[in-house]
């Protein structure tokens, strides 16, 4: 059988993060061999922890294309699955000189901007030399070789939460313009004068600092947090980017019986189905923000339970991992 590694270039902890440590738990759950390996070591404690607890093995190289093409030597049998742009470009150029099988998860449905813009360029200019998944059905569009692939988490099934006299409204992710954190700040602050609401902000990034001076006093900043126990403390996620793909985020929230209210973008509607299995935007505007959470406040704690039912049911059936692992082992293990 051919190694399965997983390679990716990791300072923080999101999406691609999240995605990783779920596949390694799909893999090990169908008792297939894979390990990750780091293009450099950014000191990911929180990622090289979760691995750990799964006893899945991980390398660090030391930030040279060059260490990429010498592990492939010694490791002439391997499957290199890049995750990222960075990795993606490194891993595909090198593998086309090694002879390696590369395999790519285009993860991202925002363009960026400066250098990163570049990157992502780069990736798709160069996804000719790879056989490449996409999260969101758009990017197949600018992709070379690519299928479509769902997003998936392996099921918890946790318990459904008590009611509760104050509802916890919460945006968890990376802040930054393309997820739209100052579209939650202004959400809340349009609900200054309902005190049953609380509004929690969990993550980091680089409009910190801004969010934090125009928050309302009904915002709770977190900080980024490691512990997934955070679900706990949550009854409503609410997501307001203003580009994703399938973010990993809404799964995860779901699995852990939360309501969704979500804008439509990316592939956020292949999940939610409006008034189904979460509560969905017609448009990005405030306003479309604000009436969705209106809706939801109207509804009873029965009509609650009932998208949380759907959800989870669309989570087991279809983000569960179940047809991931299908047409991934076609991509490692095919002839």
């Amino acid at each position: 059988m051919r190694n399965l590694v997983l390679f990716l270039d990791s300072s923080l902890f999101g999406g691609i993060e999240s995605h990783i440590v779920e596949l390694v738990k799909l893999m090990q759950s169908n008792n297939v061999p894979v390990s990750v390996l780091f293009y450099q070591d950014h000191h990911n404690v929180q990622l090289y922890t979760l691995l750990e607890a799964l006893n899945c093995t991980y390398q660090c190289l030391d930030g040279k294309p060059l260490s990429l093409h010498q592990y492939l030597k010694q490791h002439s049998n391997t499957v290199l699955h890049t995750h990222g742009y960075k990795a993606g470009i490194i891993g595909r150029l090198t593998c086309k000189v090694t002879g390696n099988l590369c395999i790519s998860t285009y993860h991202a449905g925002e363009k960026g901007a400066g250098r990163v813009r570049l990157y992502n360029w780069l990736d798709h200019l160069t996804s000719g030399f790879s056989q490449n998944l996409v999260v969101a059905q758009h990017l197949k569009n600018t992709v070379k070789n690519s299928e479509f692939i769902a997003n998936f988490v392996v099921p918890n099934n946790p318990k459904l939460k008590q009611p509760n006299s104050v509802l916890n409204i919460a945006f968890v992710g990376r802040l930054s313009y393309e997820k739209g954190p100052d579209r939650f700040v202004a959400l809340a602050q349009h609900f200054t004068q309902q005190p049953r609401l609380q509004f929690h902000i969990y993550g980091d990034g680089d409009m910190a600092s801004e969010l934090k001076r125009n928050a309302p006093k009904n915002i709770q900043f977190h900080g980024h947090q490691s512990d997934k126990s955070l679900w706990q403390s949550i009854d409503v996620l609410v997501i307001c980017s203003r580009e994703e793909g399938l973010p990993m985020v809404l799964l995860e929230a779901m699995d852990n019986k939360i309501v969704c209210i979500a804008n439509r973008v990316g592939a956020i509607d292949s999940v939610i189905a409006h008034n189904q299995t979460g509560l969905l935007t017609d448009d990005q505007t405030q306003v479309a923000l604000v009436n969705r959470l209106k809706t939801l406040l109207f509804m009873s704690q029965q009509e609650r339970n009932y998208l949380i039912k759907n959800a989870t049911s669309k989570l087991h059936r279809f983000y569960s991992g179940r047809e991931q692992f299908t047409q991934l082992s076609k991509l490692y293990f095919k002839p």
